[in-house]
């Protein structure tokens, strides 16, 4: 029970917190005047938020041109490697050089077009060059796919060993570039 004398009045509490460095403001039995968000902060939190997300879509559309752009090398080096071994098994002896074997000497890649179509072109032995897919079955030109070409270079006057270069090449068009991979390896007649 509180007496009398206990009691303080308003007036004499609020001197007393304030002497001894408390507010008013911080007294337990009032409530703040400054409890929640004002619209302000709302407005700049969700202004903040909605550029954040703006940036992270940014991140997120780029990350996917990169990865379709790795499938893509992916499929190039796959397709450029099984030419190769299909050029590698082609018998060669000294009866006479293959048709997929013969040096054509028209290569005319340079450092301003390294991506050039090589002198034998897929399809070119059965007389149907052009582009295929990922699978390496045969696409229409209009389709996007994957041109693979090869050029041999003979090593010596006499032709017992040569260099096969298998390249593969496709049309980036989110940059209107032809990217692709070229893969090189020595061959040995047979016999």
């Amino acid at each position: 029970p509180d007496t009398p004398a206990m009691i303080r009045s308003p007036r004499a509490h609020r001197r007393s917190s304030t002497l001894l460095g408390v507010h008013a403001a911080s007294r337990p039995d009032r409530p703040s005047a400054r409890a929640g968000f004002t619209l302000i902060e709302a407005l700049i939190a969700s202004a903040l938020l909605g550029f954040s997300l703006i940036v992270m879509f940014g991140f997120h559309s780029q990350a996917v041109r990169s990865n379709m752009h790795a499938r893509k090398m992916t499929d190039c080096s796959y397709l450029a490697q099984l030419k190769m071994e299909e050029l590698m098994a082609v018998p060669w002896d000294s009866s006479g050089v293959p048709s997929v074997l013969t040096d054509i000497g028209s290569d005319s890649t340079s450092a301003a077009n390294p991506w050039v179509i090589l002198p034998h072109v897929n399809g070119d032995e059965v007389g149907d060059p052009g582009p295929v897919d990922a699978q390496n079955v045969r696409v229409a030109s209009t389709v996007p796919g994957y041109w693979v070409s090869w050029d041999v270079e003979y090593m010596d006057a006499d032709p017992t060993w040569m260099r096969i270069r298998v390249r593969c090449v496709y049309q980036d068009r989110a940059f209107g570039q032809w990217r692709g991979t070229t893969i090189s390896n020595y061959r040995f007649r047979d016999s």
